[in-house]
C-alpha cells in the first residue's frame, strides 16, 4: 500500500468529514444513494472512523460504531477504484482492529452480500469467522461475520 493509513475518530460534528466521505463513497459505490449514509451518520453509537490517504487524497475508508459494550459493527468500506489491488482494504482493517482492540472491544462484526467474495475472503483472512446467513429484506444473501479481538 502506498501512502499512509491514518485511524481518526468521528470528527465533532459529523458534518466535518461528510463531504469527503460522501465523496470517496460515490467513487466505491455504484448507484447508491447519499441519503442511505447522511440519515445513518447521526444514529450510531460512538461512530469510528478511519482513512487511507496518499497524495491525491482519501483512497479508502472504514466505517463502525460501538453495538453494545464490547462489540464494534464495522459497517461499512471501501477503497476507491484507482487504489484496488494495493493492500489498502487490509491495511485499513488491521488498523481499525488494533484501535478497537485498545478501546476495549473484545469483537467485531461485520455484515456483507454473500455474492461479494472479495470481501467474504477478506474478512477469512483477517480471523473472522461465519456465524449468520440471511435474506434481507430487499431479497440479497447476506452473511454475518464475527472476530473476536481478544
Amino acid at each position: 500500500m502506498t501512502g499512509t493509513i491514518t485511524s481518526r475518530r468521528w470528527p465533532d460534528p459529523i458534518e466535518a468529514a461528510a463531504e469527503p466521505l460522501l465523496t470517496l463513497y460515490r467513487a466505491v459505490f455504484e448507484h447508491i444513494d447519499d441519503a442511505y449514509l447522511l440519515s445513518r451518520l447521526p444514529h450510531m453509537a460512538d461512530p469510528m472512523l478511519w482513512i487511507a490517504e496518499d497524495e491525491a487524497g482519501w483512497v479508502g475508508f472504514k466505517l463502525g460504531y460501538r453495538r453494545g459494550a464490547t462489540l464494534l459493527y464495522s459497517w461499512l468500506g471501501g477503497v476507491h477504484p484507482r487504489a484496488r489491488g494495493q493492500g489498502v482494504a487490509s491495511a485499513l482493517m488491521v488498523r481499525q482492529h488494533e484501535a478497537a482492540a485498545a478501546q476495549g472491544y473484545a469483537r467485531v462484526e461485520t455484515r456483507t452480500r454473500a455474492a461479494n467474495n472479495a470481501m467474504l475472503m477478506l474478512n477469512l483472512r483477517h480471523g473472522f469467522h461465519v456465524c449468520g446467513y440471511e435474506i434481507d429484506a430487499r431479497g440479497i444473501p447476506v452473511v454475518t461475520l464475527r472476530k473476536s479481538l481478544g
